[in-house]
């Protein structure tokens, strides 16, 4: 079985219900989330959040974005937020050093560093590989490939930034 098992988005998003899906494969598991629907950068998309514990007890935040289009171009994405952030003293370059090696050893999770200096791993799963049968199970994985992932990096990462998430003023 391949990860979307030869799925290719329809031009009736209904018809394909993703969501449906995902939300299904989430109760079946029993894990509490939140969805909800909104736009960014111009795209509507559905969002389920959830907060889950690395091995190590940490708590992290997951969304499940997911975006589908009429012209099938529509995709998943799995981002892990609230991982850790860099202090305003903290070593930009040998963070940033150390996530260009972590995603070139990684085929499909990416680390970034964002506007808040938070490190967020980000998986993307495109929608329009082929025609098929979508399998909501292998998006749970990713999700899980994601947080051992992050896990197997998290000492490292520890070692140049500190836990959790802290906001920061945005330049006008």
């Amino acid at each position: 079985m391949g990860l979307f098992d030869g799925f290719r988005g329809d031009e009736d998003p209904q018809a394909t219900s993703i969501h449906s899906a995902i939300k299904a494969e989430l109760d079946k598991h029993e894990w509490n989330y939140e969805e909800s629907e909104g736009r960014e950068e111009g795209q509507e998309g559905t969002y389920f959040y959830m907060r889950n514990e690395l091995e190590n007890d940490a708590p992290v935040t997951v969304v499940i974005a997911i975006r589908e289009h009429a012209d099938a171009d529509g995709f998943i994405k799995i981002k892990i937020y609230d991982i850790a952030y860099l202090p305003e003293d903290g070593d930009r370059a040998a963070l940033l050093t150390k996530i260009n090696e972590w995603n070139a050893g990684f085929r499909y999770v990416k680390f970034c560093l964002d506007r808040d200096q938070d490190v967020v791993a980000d998986i993307d799963l495109p929608l329009d590989l082929h025609k098929g049968v979508f399998r909501p199970e292998n998006v749970m994985s990713m999700m899980a490939l994601g947080m051992h992932i992050v896990e197997n990096v998290f000492d490292d990462l520890m070692e140049l930034c500190v836990r959790g998430h802290k906001s920061r003023p945005q330049e006008s």
